[in-house]
């Protein structure tokens, strides 16, 4: 557990003192100066101790008295010094935190396991893998509920900077994957006709409740997101296997080459590089939300294995409403 120092233990004056607001001067020149360098010590940043050591000529017991003193006056902040530690500390302590999740739910998913036991043609369904284009599409074409909040994020301006230069290499990427539709025998139309799995728009609205009300946490998320540490994406991989066609593929690879030349799986440590410090508070509460972010990712692929391996229609149509 950390411990936190009174704060007469480093004192800081609120407000410069001079011997002129000292009522009885110690004894001799020599004392009087030590007292002016002493007062102008009190910024906070040294401990009494050091401040005695480097002060002989002041006993210990008169600088004790002196800082009872100025607190008792108001003269001392009594604002205790906050346990905090460097946001590129805290991000990785929180990877480790969302790859432990992932472990028991994620990797585990049928849709995932599908993609890594893919060995041969047959082995992924087509039309598997169409649904997952699909339900990509629309997370992608609603990427702007979730990443335009944080676009004008105040507290810092390096942040800022780097999520709009994330946001301008972003935009159009459901395009991409239109491509990838129309081969499939989608049309624009069809697609702005289609509705989404509700697991797919669950995700969506978290990710955008998240960015309005907790950026901070919002930043964690994006490092799985962006397939953060990857340098191959499986599901590419296993449709490359399954030999499905280069129509299909081809604007998947595109899509995901645009993403790993960007860095953009590094987006997560970029942004807490330059978030100097966390309090113990916000670290706390970053991590108790994690387990619900992490759950609602594997639903969403849960959701994509399960309709799209049924006999249900392509796309959830709202004209067939």
């Amino acid at each position: 557990m950390e411990q936190i120092e009174s704060p007469a233990s480093r004192p800081r004056l609120v407000t410069p003192v001079t011997l002129g607001h000292v009522d009885a001067l110690p004894d001799g020149p020599h004392a009087a100066a030590a007292l002016a360098r002493t007062l102008d010590q009190f910024d906070g940043r040294r401990d009494l101790d050091e401040i005695a050591r480097d002060e002989p000529a002041l006993p210990r017991a008169l600088l004790d008295e002196l800082v009872g003193t100025l607190d008792e006056a108001g003269l001392i902040d009594d604002d205790a010094p906050v346990a905090s530690r460097a946001g590129a500390e805290v991000i990785l302590e929180i990877e480790d935190l969302v790859e432990q999740y992932c472990e028991e739910t994620l990797y585990r998913n049928p849709f995932w396991r599908a993609c890594l036991d893919t060995r041969s043609p047959g082995d992924l369904p087509e039309r598997l893998a169409i649904g997952m284009v699909i339900e990509n599409w629309h997370f992608l074409f609603r990427e702007s509920y979730f990443d335009a909040p944080v676009l004008s994020y105040v507290p810092s301006t390096p942040v800022r900077l780097t999520l709009n230069r994330f946001f301008s290499e972003e935009y159009g990427h459901d395009e991409i994957l239109l491509r990838a539709l129309n081969f499939a025998g989608l049309s624009r139309a069809d697609m702005l006709d289609a509705i989404p799995l509700p697991e797919t728009m669950g995700l969506c609205n978290a990710l955008a409740y998240w960015s309005h009300s907790d950026p901070l946490f919002f930043f964690t998320t994006l490092g799985l997101l962006e397939g953060q540490g990857m340098q191959h994406d499986s599901f590419i991989q296993a449709c490359e296997r399954a030999q499905l066609p280069d129509g299909l593929v081809g604007p998947l690879k595109t899509h995901a080459t645009i993403n790993l030349n960007a860095a953009h799986g590094s987006l997560t440590r970029a942004i807490f590089h330059d978030v100097p410090v966390l309090d113990a508070a916000t670290v706390a509460r970053m991590k108790a939300q994690l387990r619900l972010f992490v759950e609602l990712y594997d639903d969403f692929y849960t959701a994509v294995w399960h309709y799209y391996t049924s006999d249900a229609p392509l796309l959830r149509r709202v004209s067939d409403l």
